[in-house]
């Protein structure tokens, strides 16, 4: 068996697993003869080894998630406003500044 490029298959947590397409698969029922789970671990290799690679633009961060959460919050924030109250982004953002300019002279 030909173990180059297969860096993306691991066993984790006893289960067989492609980090490109996702596939988590069960190793063989134990108690088992070695050759039974080596054959079964080389048949996933063989089936995951030409997966491609995420697009690295598809992979984020728990940082990136958290901070387009928060950009997402933000813009509906201010479609909100806009709604309801009828003005742009320009008066929210110097109401923002008042509150934030009232806030620092209270302390």
């Amino acid at each position: 068996m030909n173990y180059e490029d297969t860096d993306h298959i691991e066993l984790d947590g006893g289960t067989y697993l492609c980090l490109h397409c996702g596939t988590v698969q069960p190793p063989p029922q134990m108690p088992c003869p070695i050759n039974i789970m080596i054959d079964a671990m080389d048949v996933f290799i063989a089936d995951h080894k030409d997966c491609p690679a995420p697009a690295k633009e598809t992979v984020m961060s728990d940082y990136i998630k958290g901070f387009d959460a928060g950009y997402d919050y933000v813009l509906q924030e201010i479609e909100r406003w806009q709604d309801e109250v009828g003005q742009d982004l320009g008066v929210l953002l110097m109401h923002l500044r008042m509150e934030s300019k009232q806030g620092r002279e209270a302390t």
